[in-house]
């Protein structure tokens, strides 16, 4: 994954012009994650982390071309009309600004990719998407973060006897000086990782933050398969 400072785009979308991105009856607005469901010659979608909220995109001043099927984005918008009851979709919206957020499959092959460490802020699942906010040390963006699925075994008991796989969130800084903080998003697509998933699979992921002490280090989460589309 190629390093992005996404801080930067968020802020600059929060602060963005509303007299040039929102015509009147628009002027309030909302920051929100997102994936899209997009589709040749259907209507776009954008459903929302929150609570699977999903909006139908009706107008927007980002190109349409942007907009690519399970890109996962920040998005600046403002509710048009609630639809009706029993309509797939919640809103009517307008996108005003929208940014997309590095999506990176999960390494699957076990290689490691890296060992320098990396700070959690943030984590999340939604729409099968596992994302995390993360902070490292450098001064460029040719960093890499990757979650790895660990080599064989790949599957581990814990001390109930409850199953797990194991995984690990790797960064390879690439030789970058270690003279500032830097923050940004990445998202990891888990329904491509465990195609055949039918069942809610345990997943223990560790990483490397000297920051914290022994066993703080490691995250559990239960990935809960996606419905078919």
């Amino acid at each position: 994954m190629k390093y992005q400072p996404l801080y930067l785009l968020i802020l600059a979308l929060a602060a963005s012009c509303v007299d040039e991105h929102r015509p009147p009856g628009h002027e309030k607005f909302f920051l929100a994650y997102g994936t899209v469901e997009s589709a040749p010659g259907h209507d776009l979608f954008i459903v929302l982390d929150d609570k699977d909220t999903t909006l139908l995109v009706a107008e927007s001043t980002v190109p349409l071309e942007f907009f690519k099927n399970e890109m996962r984005l920040i998005v600046d918008y403002s509710i048009m009309e609630k639809t009706a009851p029993g309509q797939s979709y919640h809103y009517r919206a307008r996108v005003n600004q929208a940014v997309e957020i590095n999506t990176v499959d999960v390494n699957v092959s076990g290689n490691n990719t890296g060992n320098d460490p990396i700070t959690v802020e943030d984590y999340w699942l939604a729409h099968g998407f596992l994302t995390f906010k993360y902070r490292v040390r450098g001064t460029t963006f040719k960093h890499a973060v990757n979650l790895t699925l660990l080599p064989y075994p790949r599957e581990g008991n814990d001390e109930t006897g409850e199953q797990f796989i194991p995984l690990e969130l790797q960064h390879d800084d690439a030789g970058d000086p270690d003279n500032e903080t830097l923050t940004d998003l990445v998202s990891f697509p888990l329904y491509k990782a465990f195609p055949g998933a039918t069942e809610p699979t345990r997943l223990r992921i560790s990483y490397n933050d000297p920051e914290k002490k022994e066993g703080e280090t490691t995250i559990e989460i239960t990935y809960y398969p996606r419905e078919p589309s």
